[in-house]
């Protein structure tokens, strides 16, 4: 019990010392409410709408169809931003990012006396989103159109060809707004890139179309 007491007044004492934008709304009498809220209070429907702007980490993995590129993966980091309509419960809006890919794949065997890696340094997209408010929590479906840029390296001989790449994005997620200025975010997006021809591969093979998984966490700072 005295343990618990503790607790909460120290749980209550960081709430309190945070700035009035970075607050949680309702109730902080719990110990455990900064990690798992309880608040009684909504925030007004007005701070879903205007612009907002996302700081971003996460993970994505990318395979190319082609025999000769193994599939790459690893960690992104990127910034989005985007302006949110409200009509009713129903939210929607543009949004655009761009990210830089810390993937890291390794070089396939198969070229014979080559061997061939592919990699993706930046992407993006630009496009919309979708979703229903309930509460503090947003539900929301996205798409558009979505680009990378993309080298193929003949790693044996140390060269390589890079290719902007074009292609579209569909996904989905979650919002849940912090306070009346701040949200948290979760995303998942599939990216579908169609062919590209890469002139460092042999002739006969060497297009490339890829597909890409990512899933990412944001704070979102609305204004």
């Amino acid at each position: 019990m005295a343990t618990a007491a503790f607790l909460s007044s120290v749980t209550l004492s960081m709430a309190q010392e945070l700035p009035d934008s970075l607050k949680p709304i309702g109730n902080l009498s719990g110990p455990y409410n900064l990690l798992i809220p309880n608040y009684e209070n909504a925030p007004v429907m007005s701070s879903w709408t205007g612009f907002y702007i996302k700081p971003n980490i996460g993970y994505g993995e990318i395979s190319y169809d082609n025999s000769l590129l193994k599939n790459d993966d690893g960690f992104t980091l990127g910034v989005s931003g985007g302006y949110d309509f409200l009509k009713g419960h129903l939210l929607f809006g543009p949004r655009v990012d761009v990210n830089y890919d810390f993937f890291d794949g390794s070089a396939s065997s198969n070229g014979g006396p080559y061997r061939y890696k592919a990699f993706t340094d930046l992407d993006g997209s630009v496009g919309g989103r979708i979703g229903y408010i309930w509460k503090r929590t947003l539900l929301y479906a996205t798409g558009g159109y979505a680009f990378a840029n993309t080298s193929v390296k003949n790693d044996t001989l140390a060269i390589s060809d890079a290719k902007f790449m074009s292609g579209w994005t569909a996904g989905g997620g979650v919002e849940y707004l912090w306070s009346n200025t701040n949200g948290l975010r979760l995303e998942y997006r599939r990216v579908e890139f169609p062919s590209e021809k890469f002139d460092i591969l042999p002739a006969g093979n060497d297009s490339v179309s890829a597909s890409m998984n990512k899933i990412s966490v944001s704070f979102v700072r609305r204004f």
